[in-house]
């Protein structure tokens, strides 16, 4: 007798053999048009510009990240017990990541329409959109990693991740300049609004490619309540103590890191820049990424996603303690060139390594821990950050962050271990 749980997992993946280079480009082109809509709103320069222009308040710029971070890893808690009975992950996904691409919409439209508000008003029109786009995100999380190791070969996801980012970066580029110019052609905060608009525009031709891709149905596993997913995630930790470490190396590096998020407003602090500064940063950012997604897809492939992610850690270090004693504004360009490398080797390989621990019937679960144990850090980390630069300065908080990133860093050499990859034994081409 035929088993219907084997039969439906092999047409499955006859399926995705049929469609392997269609959904391969169809989703590098979604996320490189994506990644173009976010260069328009960067939160590493243009939305902390946006918030500096209307309050001096350091903390608020802690609560750009506090937003995303959270946002991204806090919905996994509910999320991850309702997917697995899902044969497909495609319509939550799709029904998520439609409210991650509206708030664009609706707060390009609020500072073009009423550019005279309050700052008070303004920056708490933007903060609630940002936060719905944030927390929607979130929700499409864990689909969507799910949905892309579904629907792409395991061979072939650092190339794929590359690839995407890299197309995003190099759009990006053309974007930048685009978002240098409207910042300073337009008046603030309608440029803002307008460079909303356009991210919007660009987030709908994405959704479109991902509307398109083909994902086959495979067989759910059994629903899991929310207080019985809890329960398992200590004895998850417990017996895979690679997978653990992992996790605390990585919320140390994801702390160091959250400095990124403030050397635009540091160097607006320092400095007397223009919008159009602000714009060159971008380029230099989003140029860097396009030029070390592909390279670094490749490298982790081959190299290895962990080591990866170290390499991209160590960077992102760099690029902190040159913000910190950078004496003129050109040394910018270089620190964001640096940012743009480690902020594409953290994404790629810090989401990606995740796949590597898991069990692929256990993919949306190792993946929901990850969540889990990072959202806390992503909740609290940049307004400790924000709180640590208003009671003392931008530089003491750059050598904390400093401090916990060298110690992070060292744990990932020394305490996890390079995970097992799962290679084809042919090599698989995508046309």
């Amino acid at each position: 007798m035929t088993d219907p749980t084997a039969t439906m997992t092999a047409q499955a993946e006859a399926v995705v053999r049929r469609h392997a280079a269609r959904n391969f480009w169809l989703n590098v082109l979604d996320g490189g048009t994506f990644y173009l809509g976010l260069s328009m709103v960067s939160r590493f320069t243009v939305l902390p510009l946006f918030v500096e222009r209307l309050s001096p308040d350091r903390w608020l710029q802690g609560l750009i990240p506090t937003i995303n971070y959270t946002g991204w890893f806090l919905p996994g808690l509910f999320i991850v017990p309702l997917i697995a009975a899902m044969p497909r992950r495609k319509p939550i996904l799709l029904t998520a990541t439609l409210f991650e691409r509206l708030p664009f919409l609706l707060l390009g439209l609020a500072l073009i329409l009423w550019p005279d508000l309050p700052g008070a008003g303004l920056l708490a029109i933007f903060f609630c959109c940002y936060a719905i786009h944030a927390i929607a995100a979130g929700f499409a999380s864990i689909p969507w990693q799910d949905f892309i190791a579904r629907v792409i070969p395991g061979t072939r996801w650092g190339i794929f991740f590359g690839l995407q980012s890299g197309l995003g970066g190099l759009l990006g580029i053309g974007g930048a300049a685009v978002a240098a110019w409207v910042l300073t052609a337009f008046p603030f905060p309608q440029s803002v609004g307008i460079l909303s608009l356009i991210c919007f525009g660009s987030m709908v031709v994405s959704f479109i490619f991902l509307a398109a891709t083909v994902e086959p149905a495979l067989p759910p596993q059994p629903a899991q309540p929310l207080t019985a997913f809890l329960r398992g995630v200590r004895p998850l930790l417990e017996r895979d103590a690679p997978f653990r470490n992992y996790l605390i190396g990585r919320v140390g590096i994801a702390l160091a890191l959250i400095g990124h998020n403030f050397i635009t407003a540091l160097s607006l602090e320092r400095f007397n820049l223009s919008g159009a500064d602000v714009g060159g940063f971008t380029a230099a950012l989003l140029a860097a990424q396009a030029v070390s997604d592909p390279i670094l897809g490749g490298m982790a492939d081959r190299w290895g996603h962990k080591q990866v992610l170290e390499l991209s850690t160590a960077v992102g270090l760099a690029a902190i303690l040159l913000a910190l004693i950078a004496p003129s504004p050109a040394w910018f360009f270089v620190i964001f060139v640096l940012v743009g490398f480690s902020q594409a080797g953290y994404i790629l390989s810090g989401f990606t390594l995740v796949f590597s621990f898991a069990p692929p019937a256990q993919r949306p679960a190792y993946i929901g821990v990850s969540n889990i144990v990072m959202a806390p850090i992503a909740a609290a980390g940049p307004l400790l950050s924000g709180w640590l630069a208003e009671l003392a300065s931008y530089e003491a908080l750059f050598v904390v962050l400093m401090a916990v990133g060298i110690v992070s860093l060292g744990w990932m050499r020394m305490r996890v271990p390079r995970p097992a990859v799962k290679a084809a034994l042919a090599e698989e081409r995508v046309g």
